[in-house]
């Protein structure tokens, strides 16, 4: 991507356990990168989508970001990583 540009993305979380998923809290590992979670419960067997965007705005080179999620999982944190390279501007 070119420096400057916005780029919005989708993972899509699968929940394969025995019980609702919740996803509490999700935080990325800068203010460039902003995730938007599912508020409500994933049902077993169901999925959902979790959007971020990553202004690359004043970063260039090679990026790698990571979006934490707080759910109810046996771990506690679930991370996510979102990794590219930005071309400076000429």
């Amino acid at each position: 991507m070119n420096e400057g540009e916005v780029v919005e993305g989708i993972f899509k979380i699968s929940n394969k356990g025995k019980t609702d998923l919740i996803i509490t809290n999700a935080s990325a590992s800068c203010g460039c990168t902003v995730p938007e979670w599912p508020k409500d419960p994933i049902k077993p067997g169901d999925s959902g989508e979790l959007k971020f965007s990553f202004d690359s705005k004043g970063r260039t080179g090679k990026q790698s970001k990571t979006i934490t999620l707080q759910t109810n999982t046996a771990d506690v944190t679930e991370t996510l990583r979102i990794g590219g390279t930005v071309t400076p501007k000429n």
